[in-house]
């Protein structure tokens, strides 16, 4: 059996990068990424992701509740 495989639309192929900075550094990314589709996914990505690490590592004033 012979087969071919053949990638048609490759603007279409979903790829993954992986990207090691500091909470600082990407907060400074997001805060320069335009409000311009496909950049403001990239910026809202990283707004949830920076919420999430603060709530695990910046402590809570319990006085402040």
């Amino acid at each position: 059996m012979k087969a071919r495989f053949m990638i048609e639309s490759p603007d279409e192929i979903e790829a993954t990068m992986k990207i090691t900075m500091t909470v600082k550094e990407w907060t400074k990314l997001r805060d320069q990424l335009e409000n311009q589709w496909p950049s403001s996914r990239l910026g809202s990505a990283i707004t949830q992701v920076l919420s999430e690490a603060r709530k695990v590592y910046y402590a809570q004033d319990q006085d402040a509740l």
